[in-house]
């Protein structure tokens, strides 16, 4: 957790990383020009893909500060990095990415790249042998298939065991992708 006052900035926003980078490569990244930050995260879409930025939180506002004015526009892994304060989550966002939904039970899966005939049955059935309690194919206003669904389970453990064996599997033709629930 950042803790953040009006006049101390201790966590940059560094934009413009390729969809590749880890957040050990964004930490080292600031090791190799001297400034050990404490903290260095890609953030991640719901989609489990890199949003493209990340988070790199610093022990004082001195080295934040010098770390921004060495880093802002220099060139990283063939792209030039977009390095300012962290400004927190921005206005057409719900929460920041470090917050837990308070609702968090860690036992419901997100289910993308499903197929427009998949039906909630369907779904259970295919995260059977998990312990899958229900599923819900999240539909439209006219009642058409978003393509994706959560399956919920029992307890966390099942959760994650089913994102471990299901994730990049086949289920009606498709290459599903899946990932634990944040907001569930």
């Amino acid at each position: 957790n950042k803790l953040k006052t009006k006049h101390t900035m201790t966590t940059l926003f560094v934009g413009n990383l390729k969809w590749e980078c880890t957040d050990d490569e964004l930490f080292s990244l600031f090791t190799g020009g001297s400034f050990i930050p404490t903290s260095a995260e890609v953030v991640m879409g719901r989609n489990g893909r890199s949003r493209g930025y990340g988070l790199v939180t610093f022990s004082d506002e001195a080295t934040a500060s010098a770390a921004q004015g060495a880093y802002n526009g220099q060139d990283f892994q063939g792209r030039n990095l977009i390095v300012h304060e962290d400004r927190g989550a921005t206005k057409g966002s719900k929460t920041a990415s470090t917050e837990v939904d308070p609702n968090f039970t860690g036992t419901s899966v997100f289910v993308n790249n499903l197929s427009w005939a998949t039906t909630d049955d369907e779904l259970k059935a295919y995260f059977n042998q998990f312990g899958s309690v229900s599923a819900k194919i999240a539909l439209r206003k006219d009642g058409k298939s978003r393509g994706w669904g959560t399956v919920q389970f029992s307890d966390p453990e099942q959760a994650m065991q089913a994102v471990e064996n299901m994730k990049g599997s086949d289920f009606g033709g498709r290459t599903i992708e899946c990932l634990i629930d944040k907001k569930a």
